[in-house]
């Protein structure tokens, strides 16, 4: 497959995704990896969550010199650029990318303000048995522009315009003019000193209202991005059967961004697996005391210990005494 090009400004190798549309609409990430994969999966570095039509990893994006390529990873469910299904495709700044059902605008941050860039030319080509990619059309003529405005029509327009300012212009001078000298000397009056106080700690409250919206606006972003961080984290350990590890990672997320619904979800079914998992070994050690094999039943209430922890829990208690008697029982027979 040859390589996708296009004519792009020189930038930084960071990237800009907004989601437009879908469950995590208005969501914002900001990727400075040189290579990274977007999907369903939490193993994802872009994580596409509540989006059934979305593959577990639907999609990889990698920068090659200033070209950042986008690669459809499911041929079964191919990304769409612009409403045109691609196998692979260069993006170029303001591109509407779908996966599943979540659009996403992408945008490089700091691309260079040039206008230049609005005349770009994306020519995306691939081998004849892959699937269709597109082309970027350019910017139409002036004529091939149907709906260009004659300007000499507009001549009558702009005279108008010009009559309304100035005689805007001469109410105002007018009114300077002509009205009252006394009235003008009076609202030019000093003002005393109680005034000017007060007006200076109003600026400085309004400053301080207005220095403190974009911190807040930051802390949440910034809690918001480690609440996901924390979800992830513990769904693996959820995956793996780590269920008491994965407990610590879900309140983590949960104290961030008591809201998350994925956290919510995954504490409740992770403390019911954990639990099950406790009594599934009291009732092993039961049967193991009951089959005088007190070896397998000091392992089992052993472990019952070890997850629960808590010394004044009925189900620790039981768990102790139990281990007391087969520990005993088995040094008794030896």
């Amino acid at each position: 497959m040859n390589r996708a090009t296009a004519a792009l400004a020189p930038s930084a190798r960071e990237t800009k995704w907004t989601v437009v549309s879908g469950a995590m609409v208005g969501s914002v990430r900001l990727m400075n990896a040189k290579a990274f994969t977007i999907g369903r999966s939490p193993e994802c570095e872009f994580v596409i969550i509540n989006d059934t039509k979305c593959s577990r990893k639907h999609a990889s994006v990698q920068w090659n010199g200033d070209s950042c390529e986008l690669t459809s990873l499911n041929p079964d469910n191919l990304v769409q650029v612009n409403s045109v299904p691609v196998g692979a495709a260069v993006l170029a700044d303001g591109d509407m990318v779908l996966l599943g059902t979540t659009m996403v605008q992408f945008n490089k941050t700091s691309v260079a303000d040039d206008s230049s860039i609005r005349h770009r030319q994306l020519t995306v080509v691939t081998d004849r048995s892959g699937p269709a990619h597109y082309t970027r059309p350019q910017a139409p003529s002036p004529q091939q522009r149907p709906n260009q405005k004659n300007p000499r029509r507009s001549g009558g327009k702009s005279s108008a315009n010009k009559f309304v300012i100035y005689a805007i212009i001469a109410g105002v001078i007018g009114y300077v003019v002509l009205s009252d000298p006394a009235k003008r000397k009076e609202q030019l009056k000093l003002r005393t000193e109680q005034q000017v106080t007060a007006d200076i700690e109003t600026a400085n409250k309004l400053q301080e209202a207005a220095g403190n919206r974009p911190t807040r606006r930051y802390e949440q972003s910034v809690s918001s991005r480690q609440a996901q961080e924390n979800y992830v984290r513990g769904f693996r350990d959820y995956r793996k059967g780590q269920y008491e590890r994965s407990l610590d990672s879900f309140q983590a997320c949960l104290a961030l961004d008591p809201a998350h619904v994925l956290c919510n979800r995954y504490i409740r079914l992770a403390r019911r697996k954990f639990n099950e998992l406790v009594q599934y070994n009291v009732v092993l050690g039961r049967k193991y005391r009951d089959q005088n094999q007190f070896k397998p039943c000091v392992a089992a209430f052993r472990n019952v210990m070890v997850m629960i922890k808590d010394a004044n829990s009925a189900v620790y208690r039981e768990a102790k005494a139990n281990y007391d008697a087969c520990n005993a029982s088995a040094e008794g027979r030896y």
